[in-house]
């Protein structure tokens, strides 16, 4: 009766990584995202690579140590779709954050949601100060960096009536004024 365990004290008890399942994890990590045939080819950048490693070293422990990663796919690489897709999402990610963040840019960051800011774009008749009601990212697959547009509202009472959709950056002044509730 001494060696036996109660489950909410085995889900507690674990181990680190060990130096065999960081290595193979990077091993296979590297395998993953470089060409066939030129290993000094990577298909994903090193900042890419820096950010998922410790979730790709994760899943692979968590993977051998479940027994997960059995004998069915010994041999059997990962297709080029899967991993594009897979960083392609993290691209994906990561850009929403930037953008989120205003961090692509840190000089030039535009406004948020719910900021007012002042137009002074190309529809002369439409200058003026406005809440920013969406933003909207258009990505650049070579830049990784997301084109922002904006689209502009008046409130009336408690109802946001568009006014211009799709300005550019360069067309708004971002006021330090902030709505807190509608």
């Amino acid at each position: 009766m001494e060696s036996t365990r109660i489950a909410e004290q085995a889900e507690e008890t674990g181990a680190p990584l060990t130096a065999a399942e960081e290595e193979q994890a990077g091993y296979a990590l590297r395998e993953l995202t470089t060409k066939p045939g030129d290993a000094d080819a990577a298909l994903v950048s090193r900042e890419w690579l820096t950010l998922v490693q410790p979730f790709f070293e994760l899943g692979w422990a968590m993977g051998v140590r479940t027994g997960s990663t059995g004998f069915a796919m010994v041999g059997v690489p990962v297709d080029g779709a899967t991993v594009a897709h897979a960083f392609a999402q993290l691209n994906g990610e990561r850009a929403a954050d930037l953008l989120a963040r205003g961090l692509e840019d840190p000089q030039n960051a535009g406004p948020s949601i719910w900021q007012r800011v002042r137009y002074h774009g190309s529809l002369t008749q439409a200058h003026g100060t406005y809440w920013v009601s969406a933003i909207h990212a258009h990505g650049d697959p070579v830049s990784m960096v997301p084109t922002r547009r904006y689209d502009l509202c008046e409130l009336q009472g408690e109802t946001p009536v568009p006014v211009v959709s799709n300005v550019r950056r360069v067309s708004l002044t971002p006021l330090g004024e902030w709505l807190t509730a509608l």
